[in-house]
């Protein structure tokens, strides 16, 4: 794994383990990298394309009524696979992935309604962050927790140029899935 990932994921996990330190009977879940993914999906005049990350890095903690406290996420920029090299090289150049290697996401406020739950937090994206909500849906399966959800954002609001072929470019919207088991 990246050095700074290592890093921002050690980060991570340490903030959320100090804000859990006055709770007692916490329930800390990672997500199982087996089964789960981040897809994006963009559009181009000429066409669209997808890209899989199937090394999640996520982590969740529930307080001792079940309910999530926090979540925390980080996926590398050089995971995702679009099933073309050359264009998922253009999107590490693009991306500054050897400058911010990673795409991180820590909760700041959950509000759960039965499986439907609203993640409020923090989007670090080529080091810009933002303040976001997505939504999410809860399934349950024995002792296996299923979330799965869809959220956009503007490439542009992250400082990314936008790609373009043929000197059209891209849509800015990125579409973003996700299918996390824990």
């Amino acid at each position: 794994m990246n050095i700074v990932l290592k890093k921002t994921f050690s980060i991570l996990l340490i903030l959320l383990f100090i804000t859990n330190l006055k709770a007692q009977e916490t329930i800390k879940k990672y997500a199982d990298s087996k089964i789960s993914t981040v897809t994006y999906k963009m559009s181009h005049p000429m066409h669209d394309w997808e890209g899989v990350n199937k090394n999640v890095k996520a982590v969740i903690i529930k307080n001792k009524d079940g309910k999530i406290d926090k979540v925390a996420v980080a996926l590398k920029i050089i995971d995702f696979d679009s099933k073309n090299a050359n264009r998922d090289s253009h999107a590490v150049e693009i991306l500054d992935a050897i400058k911010y290697p990673a795409v991180t996401f820590v909760s700041s406020k959950i509000t759960e309604i039965d499986n439907n739950i609203k993640v409020s937090g923090i989007l670090t994206f080529h080091n810009v962050k933002k303040s976001i909500t997505i939504p999410v849906i809860r399934k349950v399966k024995g002792e296996k927790e299923f979330y799965s959800g869809m959220f956009e954002i503007d490439m542009t609001e992250y400082n990314i140029k936008r790609p373009s072929l043929m000197s059209v470019p891209a849509d800015k919207i990125i579409k973003i899935s996700f299918f996390v088991v824990f």
